[in-house]
């Protein structure tokens, strides 16, 4: 995760605020974050630039909730971008042609598979995040997309002088054996559009 100079302004708002409160100077802090108060002073004038680890032990040493706001910060600052769905996993035809999601990577040569059955190891709605330009290993997450127009996830392994693929299911799963003119790309992932269902919220007693 990279830190900014907004970020380092928030750190330095939060460490005046706990230096008030506490009577806490920075030998102390220092101290108590494991560091000396010559590099502790450093981070905070961004002479030495800011880490994670800094920042989980600031969290901690404050007891605040900076940590977890800058992480969401963070990834609230990701771009949305649309990624084609050009596939359904069961081979259905498709209703929607693609999807915003948030990235920090180009997705020109990527696209995505739906996940639009019940019995997968992925959750209906999914979509699985295909790149045509990964390199392909044995024990990787691949997509092959058969004579039918339907695409084949599951895991890469070379077995017996052949290379096979693994479809997993809750109830199990079918082994598929590649052919040489079949294409196959590797799953580099998968992402969950947020539902549209209410929001669970915890009771306390």
């Amino acid at each position: 995760m990279s830190y900014n100079s907004e970020t380092l302004k928030i750190l330095n708002e939060t460490w005046q605020a706990f230096k008030l409160s506490t009577k806490t100077n920075q030998a102390k802090a220092a101290k108590a974050m494991g560091m000396n108060q010559s590099a502790f002073s450093q981070y905070l004038r961004g002479d030495i630039p800011l880490n994670t680890d800094f920042v989980a032990k600031f969290s901690t040493m404050t007891g605040s909730q900076i940590e977890s706001y800058l992480t969401k910060t963070a990834k609230n600052q990701l771009h949305l971008q649309p990624i084609a769905i050009k596939y359904t996993l069961s081979g259905r035809k498709l209703l929607d042609s693609f999807e915003l999601m948030p990235s920090p990577v180009n997705l020109d040569h990527a696209y995505a598979i739906l996940v639009d059955y019940c019995d997968f190891i992925f959750q209906r709605g999914t979509l699985l995040l295909v790149d045509t330009e990964a390199e392909i290993r044995e024990h990787d997450a691949v997509v092959v997309i058969n004579k039918n127009n339907r695409p084949i996830y599951g895991v890469l392994s070379f077995k017996e002088n052949e290379w096979e693929i693994l479809e997993p299911h809750y109830f199990g799963g079918n082994r598929f054996v590649i052919r040489k003119n079949m294409v196959v790309h590797r799953v580099s992932g998968s992402y969950s559009p947020e539902t549209q269902g209410k929001i669970f919220k915890k009771e306390h007693s």
